[in-house]
């Protein structure tokens, strides 16, 4: 019988789940196709952005977030995930941010349909807190970019690059 337990074998809980998420996202665009299975990933970024939200909430002891606070709560969330997120742009009616390192890893360049996941506990946050919140992946790392620019509008009626929108249940 052999042991295994110095194998050189790269597999751990990280890993693992990642190979889950990778085997059910391919699995689901190669039966369905990309589009259909972004809408389920859409339906599982729901809830995983209410979950984060919450979380967020209870952090700062409030209903909901205030302006600074989303911006900050956004890079953290995704610093705790192993992302380098960052502040390109904060105006009154749009956030944009940037990003160095993707938390997906190479997973994203193989199930691109991931980064709704982001849109979705993004805009799913800022619309909670802000009342509306328009998420437009301009550039991400899993479409090839070296780095991911994330344009969050603020305004409904504010121009934009197209994106998704979110709008908040009970924010003012």
């Amino acid at each position: 019988m052999t042991d295994f337990s110095d194998a050189p074998i790269p597999l751990g809980l990280e890993r693992f789940l990642g190979l889950v998420i990778r085997a059910l996202s391919t699995t689901l665009e190669d039966t369905v196709g990309e589009r259909e299975a972004s809408g389920f990933i859409n339906l599982v970024g729901i809830a995983i952005a209410e979950e984060i939200h919450a979380d967020y909430l209870r952090a700062a002891g409030a209903e909901r977030l205030g302006r600074q606070a989303v911006s900050n709560a956004l890079i953290d969330l995704k610093r705790r995930l192993g992302g380098d997120f960052y502040v390109i742009e904060d105006s009154g009616d749009r956030i944009v941010l940037g990003n160095r390192r993707c938390p997906f890893g190479d997973l994203a360049k193989t199930c691109p349909s991931l980064c709704t996941i982001t849109s979705h506990v993004f805009g799913h946050m800022v619309a909670e807190s802000q009342g509306y919140g328009r998420v437009t992946l301009a550039d991400t790392i899993a479409r090839g970019s070296p780095t991911c620019r994330i344009v969050i509008d603020l305004d409904p009626d504010a121009p934009g690059e197209g994106g998704q929108s979110y709008f908040g249940t009970g924010a003012a």
